[in-house]
């Protein structure tokens, strides 16, 4: 199979991590390429914006099959469908001893007051795309509370949809190992844990 193309890879980017969201569609508001909208009548469907412009002072009527465009005063949105599963939810970092696989498994580190460290999908919590290589970083620094006991050496993160079990959504070794002793803080710096779909 070939592939993910760089516009795939970053939608993909901004559709888990980012805070790219729909909104109502506003009154006589300017409006920006790639944003979205949904109708008031709550049909399901989504509108992005594919020509950017001002809205008109009362909502059009939409095109609603696939891919139609709409005319809205100075704005053109286009019909796109929800997709699914795909839907945002909570991440949550957390550190391994042993390697997890895509089946799961490794080594998780616990006690020591370990737990996993929230960071949810969200402009502010991670960076955009540079549109051509699907890769996306910590934009805030992600600390972990301080170690009441050793947790080992971690060589492996892991990012989970819940705090406690939960589905392992991507896996990675870090650069450098790091052992992480009691009263040790573990922390990524801003941009230093780096995703990159390709």
């Amino acid at each position: 199979m070939a592939a993910m193309s760089d516009f795939l890879e970053n939608e993909v980017v901004e559709g888990l991590f980012r805070t790219k969201l729909a909104i109502a569609w506003p009154t006589s508001t300017a409006v920006a390429l790639g944003d979205l909208v949904y109708a008031s009548t709550g049909d399901g469907n989504i509108f992005e914006c594919t020509s950017a412009g001002t809205t008109g002072g009362s909502e059009p009527t939409w095109n609603t099959s696939l891919g139609d465009t709409t005319t809205d005063n100075g704005a053109t949105w286009t019909t796109w469908k929800p997709c699914g599963r795909m839907l945002k939810r909570q991440l949550f970092v957390a550190l391994f001893t042993a390697a997890p696989s895509d089946s799961g498994g490794g080594t998780e580190v616990t006690g020591g007051s370990y737990a996993r460290k929230v960071h949810d999908p969200a402009d502010v919590n991670w960076s955009a795309t540079s549109g051509t290589d699907g890769h996306t970083d910590n934009a805030l620094a992600i600390t972990f509370v301080t170690a009441t006991a050793s947790w080992g050496t971690v060589s492996h993160i892991g990012i989970f949809d819940k705090l406690t079990g939960g589905n392992l959504l991507f896996h990675g070794a870090l650069t450098t190992s790091k052992a992480v002793g009691d009263g040790d803080t573990f922390k990524f710096n801003a941009n230093d844990l780096d995703l990159t779909f390709a």
